[in-house]
């Protein structure tokens, strides 16, 4: 039976490779002059999709190695290495359906010539020439001919918050304009990540193998190295959060500001994690006092950015797609109330605060144990009530798949690959079947799995 195990282990992590090798052939055929309908979307989707679903299947095969006693050092350093080589595999890839990486590296280019980028979006830079105020950003945009015209939403300036931004600078000041450079500081954080995981889990007593839920997740490999995007910045600053908690408030206030700095919603994550020091009052309203304060300093530039060309305030007022539970709460909403939009974001903001709230003061079961699972039960009641359903936003909660393997969360990594069909879809005029079949399936059936999960869970005390 050991052997068995062992040997679907290694066959699991083959299996994620071939997939991964597979949409790294393939990336090329969806590079810029290319149509949707010469793209193989269905190969990489399924593919992805494939690999997700061995990635689940590691689940109870770990769970099998955990239980049998095998010794599991060997199969660690084989999913920590298969983890980085298979990142290391997306260096020079086309990005898949996915252009954001182009903001990133004007912002960092931006701000490595010592510009604000918060201050012009790229259409007040293409249309204000004969604006002396923008002449560096124009001399910039001349250098990198088409930068600006490669970037989505242009009418507004960066959502990403400093952190992030420096990221992007660091990349802009050792080669501008270079995607690989950013996926070899990607590639560097996820290293650490890898580090800051294994220390985690052995801190919260699980065996430092589950790691290979986050080091060998397709989803995330996808997301963060074909893709290029930023959230694989986010991990080490919450698993930093998770061990210093235990002993060291302060240190974890300085890790949560700079979570917040590359997304903002871990000051949602807060109450949770400070829970076990609301018996030193002290020490809890130095942590609150230091997190308001250095989050409100760091987050500054981006609240002055003007309201017009804001990129945070047109994400917070109107940014909506491929989510399953808002249109639905806000046709709803619309039924009562005029301003439909404004009211259930802040009606899905409220629940998610007081869910926050309740982990952090109310609930009974808080201890240090149950704390991964609370924060990965914030963390998913954000996503699913989310306004957007990205597939990257989805990485969020799996950073917490090691500590609480959970099949719901697995399944729905499996599923949201499905959202980049909907390109093809929309071009054959059948845009419809996405919305009304595809959503419902990527978010509905992980719901249901979750749903049984946590029933099963509560029968069980």
């Amino acid at each position: 039976m050991q052997k068995k195990d062992l040997g679907l282990f290694i066959f699991g992590v083959a299996l994620i490779g071939a997939a991964l090798f597979l949409i790294r052939l393939i990336a090329f055929d969806f590079r810029l002059g290319t149509t949707t309908e010469d793209h193989p979307y269905t190969v990489f989707a399924a593919a992805l999709m494939a690999a997700s679903f061995v990635a689940l299947l590691l689940i109870p095969v770990i769970r099998n190695i955990e239980r049998n006693g095998v010794h599991t050092t060997n199969l660690l350093w084989l999913s920590l290495i298969a983890g980085l080589a298979f990142r290391a595999l997306f260096f020079g890839s086309t990005p898949i359906y996915e252009d954001d990486w182009n903001r990133y590296l004007w912002d960092g280019a931006v701000v490595a010539t010592g510009e604000n980028p918060y201050t012009y979006s790229p259409d007040d830079i293409l249309s204000g020439a004969d604006n002396p105020e923008i002449l560096p950003l124009n001399t910039l945009s001349n250098q990198h001919p088409n930068a600006l015209n490669r970037i989505n939403n242009r009418q507004l300036s960066t959502i990403y918050p400093p952190v992030a931004i420096g990221v992007f600078a660091l990349a802009a000041r050792i080669e501008p304009m270079n995607l690989d450079i950013l996926r070899l500081l990607f590639w560097l954080t996820e290293a650490l990540t890898f580090f800051l995981l294994i220390k985690a889990l052995t801190l919260y007593g699980r065996s430092p193998l589950w790691a290979a839920l986050y080091t060998l997740n397709p989803l995330i490999i996808y997301s963060g190295f074909n893709a290029a995007h930023m959230d694989v910045l986010l991990p080490p600053f919450i698993i930093g959060a998770l061990i210093a908690i235990r002993a060291r408030p302060l240190l974890t206030g300085l890790a949560l500001v700079g979570a917040a700095g590359v997304k903002i919603w871990p000051l949602l994550l807060a109450p949770v994690l400070y829970r076990k020091w609301l018996k030193r009052p002290k020490i809890y309203i130095a942590a609150t006092v230091l997190i308001s304060v250095l989050s409100l300093l760091l987050l500054l530039p981006m609240l002055q950015a003007p309201g017009d060309t804001s990129g945070l305030q047109a994400y917070s007022n109107y940014w909506e797609r491929s989510s399953y539970i808002f249109p639905r709460l806000q046709k709803v909403v619309g039924i009562f109330a005029e301003n439909h939009g404004l009211i259930t974001r802040l009606l899905i903001a409220s629940v998610i605060i007081c869910v926050s709230l309740w982990f952090g003061f109310l609930s009974k079961s808080m201890s240090e144990k149950n704390l991964p699972k609370h924060l990965l039960i914030v963390t998913l009641i954000l996503i699913f009530l989310s306004p957007t359903g990205f597939p990257w936003y989805v990485t969020w909660a799996l950073i917490f798949l090691p500590f609480v393997p959970s099949y719901g969360l697995a399944l729905l990594a499996c599923l949201v690959p499905l959202y980049y069909v909907r390109y093809a879809l929309g071009e054959q005029g059948i845009y419809h079947i996405y919305t009304g079949w595809l959503i419902p399936l990527q978010f509905g059936l992980p719901l249901l799995v979750l749903a049984a999960e946590s029933f099963w869970s509560w029968r069980r005390g």
